[in-house]
């Protein structure tokens, strides 16, 4: 039986469905988001999908997960097992919702990819560029000076993590949240500790605004270009983003998404969290960059500051090259639906 239910009085029962969830959800604006039950025959993809490539994203995530996800989570199987398997758990314990907002079932999904820049641990005529820790005595959500005073100001109080050659591949780093940087010295792995308080402002936008013809603009790839073929006119251009993001270096795995796990390339997806729970199952179906669909196993385990709204996806790439290019021409509509544990009886 389909079932059509309205997010303000689902609302309660579903957050408790997950530990460590993310907030709570704006429910005057959330009024409108709707999930509706439906079967497993209706997701786009369901039975050729690879189920055994969302494996580690899932048992990552069932290690945070609640009280209502431990039966699922008992029954994941150990690495290995086959698509079919891990299908077969999840038809068993879970039930796809289908998500609408204001009567409309369709969103927006970009992509996102693990950054990759070079510089240098000490200053250097290569590395011109700091990259900064949070500031002495720094509190989360705190407000500080926007990005131009920041980047203008030689004694900024703040730890400097390392040098960066390319002031513009620090700006897609900051973008993207976490990167790692190729040093002389070796590889430092920089993820997400913060930032200025400021609101951010999308390149596109900004460049659209200075008359910048959209052959420029079309995507990261060609934004990135433009700003590196144009350097004085590129500090301009990100200095109009007031928002700044600082750093930490990591060890082990990465990089770690909001939700504290380990991200998986292909399978992990960034959500607005006042919707969508961290590590909740998604079904997302949309189309890769190529126009091939991208149907599909993930799980919400990151957020991000331009990821807002009930259908609204950020889709991670991994790391490299060609995760960048992908990513950054990833902007297609798309669905997607939820898979939440079957009520207890």
């Amino acid at each position: 039986m389909k079932v059509s239910r309205l997010w303000g009085g689902f609302a309660a029962v579903f957050f408790v469905l997950l530990a460590g969830c993310s907030g709570t959800p704006d429910l005057d604006q959330g009024r409108s988001f709707r999930l509706t039950e439906v079967d497993f025959d209706d997701l786009p993809g369901f039975y050729t999908d690879d189920f055994s490539a969302a494996l580690p994203a899932l048992r990552r995530s069932c290690c945070r997960a609640g009280a209502k996800w431990k039966t699922f989570c008992a029954d994941l199987p150990a690495a290995g097992a086959s698509s079919d398997q891990v299908r077969d758990v999840v038809k068993r314990h879970l039930v796809p919702y289908a998500v609408s907002v204001n009567g409309s079932n369709t969103g927006r999904v970009t992509g996102y990819y693990e950054a990759s820049l070079t510089g240098t641990r000490t200053k250097t005529k290569d590395g011109q560029v700091p990259v900064y820790a949070p500031p002495y005595g720094y509190k989360y959500g705190q407000k500080l000076a926007p990005r131009a005073k920041i980047e203008q100001d030689e004694l900024f109080d703040a730890p400097i993590i390392a040098w960066a050659d390319d002031p513009v591949e620090l700006f897609i780093l900051q973008v993207q949240g976490s990167g790692r940087m190729v040093t002389p010295d070796g590889e430092i792995k920089l993820g997400y500790a913060g930032n200025n308080g400021q609101p951010f402002k999308g390149l596109g936008t900004i460049m659209a605004k200075e008359g910048i013809p959209a052959q420029y603009r079309h995507s990261m790839n060609d934004i990135k270009r433009y700003l590196q073929d144009n350097p004085d006119e590129a500090q301009e251009i990100m200095h109009q983003n007031p928002r700044y993001i600082f750093f930490k270096e990591q060890t082990g795995d990465s990089p770690v998404g909001a939700a504290g796990v380990v991200l998986t390339p292909g399978r992990s997806i960034a959500v607005d969290p006042a919707f969508v729970p961290m590590h909740t199952p998604v079904w997302l179906a949309t189309t890769l960059p190529d126009g091939q669909p991208l149907e599909r196993l993930v799980v919400a385990q990151d957020k991000g500051t331009a990821i807002k709204g009930g259908i609204r996806a950020d889709f991670f790439f991994g790391h490299g090259e060609e995760a960048f290019y992908a990513s950054g021409r990833m902007h297609k509509p798309g669905q997607y639906y939820l898979l939440l544990p079957k009520n207890d009886k």
